[in-house]
Parts: structure tokens; sequence; C-alpha cells
């Protein structure tokens, strides 16, 4: 018998984040936008519409962390990995390259892999962390997921991976909810999530092991990301925000004057096509034209310049202090309507 939890959960439309009593900050120029290696808290999806080897340096020149999809050559990807620069992988894949006990990569750099499967609560994903980690240790950083179960979060912590992507259905190329049912409003999710993780630190964890909080998908514009910061996540991961921009890897195509971006997601029929060659399941995405509408480099001056007024805001000078004090708010739908503009 199902059981029903007699609780409300929420999505980022439904909150907002409010100003501290007293602000000390008197320019937002004192706030740091970014993380301790120089880049701000932002992730590409892992999406050939939106990152492919063409412009994955131009991502991590302005400051975005950029992961290359798995689209591109196993070969290509596992000398991204090698180089100290994220890349995705299936878990046949992952097994292949990172499970060889005959054969161990070398490390002159961490290596960065993502194990990049729709359903992150699989007890395959963390039986092969194991075996690959019992080969590198702490020369290997795992990114895993997607999980919309908070208590999951504990397995991702408990087999050493460095990050886990949150949420399942809410991307604006995914339809696995809409035909599943299968979801956790990304709100409450990342906000349960981070209460576990500070409980974890307040029992006694190394903060700087525990793995990081990793939103993926939902992402509308600028507040979302800051919101999504401000419920606890390390970074964020965005792919039709960054389809939009006029460098990115999506297919583009002028119609009446104005520049469109072909986007899909990687569970779409076109998305397993260009995985696999064929399209190998019922799809679980959608394709979609995007209007092209920033350059990359505008987008992201816009989105410093807003996360550090919003940094102002909450007297917060670093990422950390906007997760520590950030209070948030449950919106009325008038309160809702009344700030879409």
């Amino acid at each position: 018998m199902g059981l029903i939890e007699n609780k409300i959960y929420y999505t980022y439309n439904d909150i907002t984040i409010v100003p501290a009593v007293i602000s000390d900050i008197n320019h937002r120029f004192e706030c740091d936008a970014f993380d301790g290696n120089g880049m701000l808290p932002l992730f590409t999806a892992p999406m050939d519409t939106v990152v492919s080897e063409k412009n994955f340096d131009l991502f991590e020149q302005n400051h975005i962390n950029a992961i290359l999809p798995r689209t591109e050559p196993l070969s290509v990807r596992v000398t991204y990995s090698m180089n100290g620069k994220w890349a995705a992988y299936s878990l046949n894949e992952f097994s292949h390259v990172f499970c060889n006990e005959g054969y161990k990569l070398p490390t002159t750099h961490k290596l960065k892999a993502l194990i990049d499967l729709a359903n992150g609560h699989m007890q395959s994903i963390f039986d092969i962390a194991d075996k690959a980690k019992g080969i590198y240790g702490d020369d290997l950083l795992l990114m895993g997921g997607n999980i919309a179960n908070p208590k999951t979060y504990k397995e991702y912590v408990k087999h050493g991976f460095w990050g886990v992507r949150c949420a399942i259905g809410v991307g604006c190329g995914c339809i696995t909810s809409s035909n599943l049912g299968i979801h956790y409003p990304i709100a409450s999710l990342l906000a349960e999530i981070h209460k576990i993780k500070n409980e974890m630190i307040q029992n006694g964890a190394d903060k700087e092991h525990l793995t990081k909080i990793i939103p993926d998908g939902g992402i509308r514009g600028y507040r979302d990301i800051i919101k999504a910061i401000a419920l606890g996540a390390d970074y964020v991961m965005i792919g039709s925000v960054f389809a939009k921009m006029a460098e990115s890897a999506a297919p583009k195509e002028e119609k009446d004057g104005e520049l469109f971006a072909t986007f899909y997601g990687m569970a779409s029929r076109e998305g397993q096509i260009a995985m696999n060659g064929k399209k190998t399941k019922t799809s679980e995405g959608i394709k979609k034209l995007l209007k092209v509408e920033y350059t990359m480099d505008g987008w992201t001056e816009n989105f410093t310049d807003y996360l550090r007024s919003a940094m102002s805001y909450l007297d917060a000078k670093t990422l950390d202090e906007v997760r520590e004090k950030a209070i948030l708010i449950v919106n009325s739908q008038n309160a809702v309507n009344a700030v879409n503009k």
C-alpha cells in the first residue's frame, strides 16, 4: 500500500530569499562569487547541444566548469579525464576504463569522471565506484546521480563520490516525471539534502570531503541559480539556459531574422541517436527550438554581477556564507506572479 506524506514540497518558483536584517557590505565587489579554484558555482550539463570539444575551453575561460558529453569519442573523453577535465561515461564505459586492474591510467592530474545515468539510485553505481576508488583512491574525482530521494545522498558520501547530481524530470528537455510520475520538487530536495549534509558536519564529518550537492535541471534564469545556492547547492548544473548562448554546441538555424538553437534531452530520440547511433529505448526527452538570446561572456558577466548583488543583500561575502545565512520563505501564487516579469 502506498504511503502519502501529509507535507507540501516546493520548487524554485515557490520560494523567495529574504534579505539580512542589516548588511555590512557596502559594494557587491566585496563579495567573492567564485570557488577555491577561481570558478563560478556552475557546471554545464553533459549535453551535446550545450558543450563539445569546440567550446569546452571557452566555457572554462568564462569560469564555468564544463563536462564533455558521451557523444564525443571515448578516447577523447579519457584524455580529458587524464588532463584533469570532466568527462561523462556510461556505466559500461566507466567500468571498462576505470575498473581495469590490469591497466591503471596515469594520474598526473586528478582524474575527473561523471557516471552519466538517469537513475542514480542503482546499487551497481556504488559497486562500480567502490572498485574504481579501490584502484585510484583520492586520485579519482567521481560525480554521480541523478537522485530524487534525499536519503540517497548519504550513499554517495559513503562511497566516496566528489559530487552528486540531484533531481529527476525537471529539465527543459526531460519528460521522465511527466510519464513515470517519479519526482521530488527541487527546492525541497535541495533543502533536505543540505540539512543531511549539515547534520553530518555537526557529527564530525570533514566538510571539504563531503559529496558536493549539484542540482541538475529546472533552471530558467539567474534567480533560480541563486535560489539553488541559497538552498545549499555547491554547484548548479545548467542545460537549456546555456544552449541559448550564441557559442553553445547546439545546431543553429535562422527564422524570420532570428537565430534559434536546437535543444534536446539526452534521453530523447535525438540524444540516443547522437550517443549510440540509434534509438535504444522509449524516449524520455524532447526536442525544442530555443531562441539564441546572449553571448557566453555577456551572460557570465551578468550572472556574476547578479550573484554578487544577491550576496550583498544577504551580508554574505562568500558562497559558504550564502548557504549558511540564507533564509527562504514560501510564496503565495499572487506573490509569484508579482515578480515574474
